[in-house]
């Protein structure tokens, strides 16, 4: 996995705030109406299959990028996950909901392939990501340089970079590092601030943009 700089500090969620969310966290995936906060379970994932739960947090709060609305009857995405050279390209929401066996497969997808963990990532995530690169005209997949980062290979990244933080939005399915090979870093930056969805970090000298959906900020 390539391990860039992150986010600027997400905040503390507290012994508290974890515990209430790890009894809610283990619930299977739901279809989900935009705007709506989800819970996040990471799930360990052994030769491609789940065997057990652990809970990822994640905060959704009134400071949370809210989902953005999309043009059409349908939202679709075409993701390549340069680390484990998988693909997603499909429809992950119609008819008003987003569909559950297309999330699960984009959850696989952006999962930490190094602690063998998937996390069930906040969905209007992707909604940002389907508005970036509708905007952009893009005709090439998303390169995702990172998904979810489980909380040891998060601390192993903070090893390597100060700008990685403690309380990453990689850590709670909320945030993902990304590229496009037609459309240039700074495009793909400028487009996703004024979405105002949530945070967007511009990594030229590492090769990505950041885009999360906690506090809209850039960087």
């Amino acid at each position: 996995m390539l391990l860039g700089d992150d986010e600027r500090a997400a905040p503390a969620i507290g012994r508290r705030g974890f515990l209430g969310f790890a009894a809610a966290a283990v619930s299977a995936a739901v279809p989900v109406a935009s705007g709506m906060a989800t819970s996040v379970a990471a799930r360990v994932v052994t030769g491609g299959v789940v065997t057990g739960v652990t809970a990822a947090p994640v905060l959704l709060g009134s400071e949370s990028a809210e989902a953005a609305p999309l043009a059409g009857g349908v939202r679709r995405l075409s993701l390549h996950n340069i680390n484990t050279n998988e693909r997603f390209d499909g429809v992950y929401w119609a008819d008003g909901h987003y569909k559950p066996e297309a999330l699960r497969k984009l959850d696989v997808l952006l999962r930490d392939h190094r602690a063998k963990q998937v996390c069930r990532y906040d969905p209007r995530l992707f909604d940002l990501l389907a508005r970036v690169h509708q905007s952009v005209g893009s005709d090439d997949p998303f390169e995702v340089i990172c998904g979810y980062r489980s909380r040891r290979t998060n601390a192993m990244a903070r090893r390597r970079s100060r700008g990685v933080a403690k309380e990453s939005y990689h850590t709670r399915g909320m945030a993902i590092d990304i590229r496009l090979p037609d459309t240039q870093l700074r495009a793909i930056s400028e487009t996703a601030k004024t979405m105002q969805g949530g945070g967007v970090g511009f990594y030229p000298r590492s090769g990505f943009v950041h885009l999360d959906v906690g506090p809209v900020r850039s960087w």
